[in-house]
């Protein structure tokens, strides 16, 4: 779990997260959305320690980040499995090698173990068979997939997915959303995912907080999103051709 607790960020004076108080819960897939611009990159950032907040906390369990020394940073970020928007593969490394490169600052393990580890790594995203291939190699998907491979290896305690779904045609995603959503529960992580994609939002939102001009106007799931009374929100959602049609009563 992670709590965030009056979080304040600002840049030049201009205030970019405004009293940010959200949870996020193990074993779920909580989302951060929002239009673009809207300071959800910002918070991602913050949470994993890319930036640091003005003022408020950020705990990971009982632990909050700004309390930690260097030390325990480095277990926290053993315990932290980062999804980039775009994958961000090594185009010089194979897909085994890729899968296995936090494995090299983080454990002792050899070369054996971490060969293991990483092909485990890639049959539960079903890459197989791939690991002697280079990225250029890969469809956008299967990039993704190894991606979530490499962000799994460590077998961390929080992941985060920083739009997963980006440049990938509207089936791919879905099952990129889904291997999420699978992975989450399988290992009961806590999963925080930044999209304004509404088809993965309305797939996998366990719990949602949209975010708008820097605040978190809204908390719920993907059950209760269409029937908001947030304008804002509705405004957001409804920017979706499906989604709309939902909530106006249309047939699809």
């Amino acid at each position: 779990m992670i709590k965030v607790e009056n979080l304040n960020k600002s840049f030049d004076g201009v205030q970019i997260l405004k009293d940010i108080s959200v949870t996020y819960e193990q074993g779920k897939c909580n989302m951060i959305i929002g239009a673009s611009g809207s300071g959800k990159t910002v918070l991602l950032k913050n949470l994993i320690g890319l930036m640091e907040p003005d003022s408020g906390e950020i705990i990971y369990g009982d632990r909050s980040l700004s309390q930690m020394d260097e030390n325990q940073k480095i277990q926290l970020r053993q315990n932290i499995g980062i999804l980039f928007q775009g994958s961000a593969l090594f185009d010089f490394a194979t897909v085994i090698e890729n899968v296995m490169f936090p494995m090299e600052f983080f454990t002792d393990w050899s070369l054996a173990q971490r060969k293991e580890r990483a092909r485990f790594c890639l049959e539960k995203v079903n890459v197989v068979g791939s690991d002697n291939k280079y990225p250029n190699e890969l469809s956008g998907g299967m990039q993704k997939r190894v991606g979530i491979a490499r962000a799994i290896a460590l077998n961390p305690k929080y992941l985060f997915c920083d739009e997963p779904n980006s440049g990938l045609d509207p089936y791919t995603s879905i099952l990129i959303d889904r291997l999420i959503s699978d992975l989450t529960k399988e290992f009961n992580m806590t999963t925080v995912v930044n999209t304004h994609d509404m088809n993965s939002i309305l797939e996998i939102g366990d719990k949602i907080g949209f975010i708008y001009k820097g605040e978190m106007l809204w908390q719920g799931d993907r059950h209760t999103i269409l029937d908001t009374d947030c304008q804002e929100l509705r405004d957001f959602v409804c920017a979706n051709t499906l989604a709309r049609n939902i909530i106006e009563g249309k047939s699809i």
